[in-house]
């Protein structure tokens, strides 16, 4: 644990236990509940997404992010970009769907119908967030703050993965009653963040980055536009699969109907709003 460990840390690593916990916690029983096995996979993909978190936060990354830039492009990246698909991919609104009681329930689904969810979760939004964000970090001198001061490094970090949640989720697809948008447009989306980025980086390299040393803004600028490439060709793998994805989900959904009109207990268990589109892991 870095040098500003100490209850931001300890914060930090009990949030990410909770979180990788309740969703074991959910993923079993499934078949009690009538519902099909959890795929492993996406157990898998979550974990995985925390324990990306983790490295940026608490772990090597974070420690190294506050003191070297090329190290904090390093932990912009995975915490921005790599764990957002893990994470989305993990699909916790499904399970969630699946998992929770009426009352919890009838809340998410409220959540996911919120005039403020819809608007941060419509990519153009999310994207202007993220990669605005990015720019302005880049450009200012908030990037050397940052390198120098690690409880600006964490809360930096925290920002890159709630820009990253909400452009990931509203490109790839999200679920809980918020209408996917055209598949064109999160493909446009995705493309413009993409150049944005990468012509971030040139204009890091060309230009520098303000109070940071010469020598570490190549590296730096070379791993955004590598880590951008990257995402990219990621969400367009998962988007590009989505027709599967959501014929599996219609058929989870009439599964979980059937569950719920099985018996007096599940009568009694209200049927969510129908999602206009499927968890993106699906």
């Amino acid at each position: 644990m870095h040098s500003h460990g100490g209850t931001l840390g300890t914060f930090t690593l009990i949030a990410l236990t909770v979180a990788g916990a309740v969703y074991i916690a959910g993923t079993a029983g499934q078949r009690r509940r009538g519902h099909t096995a959890w795929p492993l996979a996406r157990t898998v993909s979550w974990i995985a997404g925390l324990l990306a978190v983790a490295a940026v936060l608490v772990g090597p990354l974070g420690h190294a992010g506050g003191h070297d830039l090329t190290t904090h492009v390093l932990g912009h990246v995975v915490i921005g970009m790599v764990a957002p698909v893990l994470l989305v991919l993990g699909s916790p609104v499904t399970l969630a769907r699946r998992t929770l009681e009426p009352v919890p329930l009838q809340r998410l689904g409220r959540l996911g119908r919120n005039p403020l969810t819809r608007a941060l979760a419509f990519p153009v939004v999310a994207a202007v967030l993220a990669v605005g964000g990015s720019w302005l970090l880049y450009t200012g001198t908030t990037a050397a703050d940052s390198t120098r001061d690690p409880a600006l490094h964490s809360v930096v970090m925290i920002g890159f993965l709630l820009a990253g949640l909400l452009l990931t989720a509203g490109v790839v697809g999200v679920s809980a009653g918020i209408r996917r948008s055209p598949r064109w447009l999160r493909v446009s989306v995705a493309v413009l963040s993409t150049a944005v980025l990468c012509v971030e980086a040139a204009l890091m390299d060309t230009a520098g980055v303000p109070g940071i040393p010469a020598d570490q803004v190549r590296s730096a600028s070379a791993a955004l536009w590598i880590g951008a490439v990257l995402y990219a060709v990621a969400l367009g793998v998962v988007v590009a699969g989505e027709r599967g994805r959501d014929e599996r989900a219609a058929r989870d959904e009439r599964a979980a109907r059937d569950v719920q009109t099985a018996g007096p207990a599940r009568e009694a268990r209200p049927t969510p709003d129908t999602p206009v589109a499927s968890d993106p892991a699906r």
